[in-house]
């Protein structure tokens, strides 16, 4: 048995005997299990509870669990997930394969693949939380993938932006010079003053004006969150 960690799950499977064996097991590993017996209300729970892990059944009522992963990887590349089927389709395995999925579990599912699946996904959170910093309340930024999420979900930002947050984010204790913002985003232009200042009033604009603080002649320093 894996020991306990402080995640969440979202476990879809619409046969009421396998769903209640399958949480009884799992009930000691983690702190919450949300359960859904189809695709629709799997992703309704989903956007409600935000849970660390999602599990699903293919063949299911309503919405089975291809669509259901599919929508979540719309909003959400991150989230670990294990597929679960009674089948092994090669027309399921190729819609699969484009899921970014931790596993494919085929049923009956035997405990030990379970159990290696779930530690991959426990590796992944893990690796991607060491990345992840907290711009604001609601903003966070993953340096590892490079990306802005708001309460979740992903925002689009240009490549300059996205320089900009990682080497003021990777030089968090310390002012970044305009020497340095020059050399890594404009490396082969010249900076203009006007460029620079529209860049931080963008940034600006999406996470709060005191989250990006000029330093008097010398650059800026990111104030993260707390």
């Amino acid at each position: 048995m894996l020991d306990k960690p402080k995640y969440s799950l979202l476990y879809v499977e619409d046969e009421a005997v396998i769903r209640e064996m399958v949480v009884t097991y799992l009930d000691e590993i983690f702190t919450d299990i949300y359960e859904a017996t189809n695709g629709e209300e799997a992703l309704m729970l989903y956007h409600k509870k935000k849970p660390d892990i999602i599990i699903t059944d293919i063949e299911m009522p309503k919405m089975n669990g291809l669509k259901f992963a599919s929508l979540v990887r719309k909003e959400d590349e991150t989230t670990p997930l294990i597929i679960t089927t009674a089948y092994t389709s090669v027309e399921y395995l190729l819609e699969a394969t484009e899921l970014n999925l931790i596993k494919y579990l085929v049923k009956p599912i035997e405990e030990e693949k379970l159990e290696e699946a779930l530690q991959s996904c426990f590796d992944k959170i893990e690796l991607k939380s060491s990345s992840v910093v907290r711009l604001t309340k609601k903003y966070r930024y993953d340096t590892f993938n490079h990306t802005l999420t708001f309460e979740g979900k992903l925002v689009s930002l240009t490549s300059s932006q996205l320089q900009f947050l990682d080497l003021l984010i990777k030089n968090r204790n310390r002012a970044v010079t305009y020497m340095e913002i020059e050399n890594y985003i404009w490396y082969d232009k010249v900076m203009s003053d006007s460029a620079l200042r529209s860049l931080v009033y963008d940034i600006r604009k999406l996470i709060g004006k005191n989250s990006i603080e000029n330093v008097s002649k010398t650059g800026y320093r990111i104030n993260l969150y707390e």
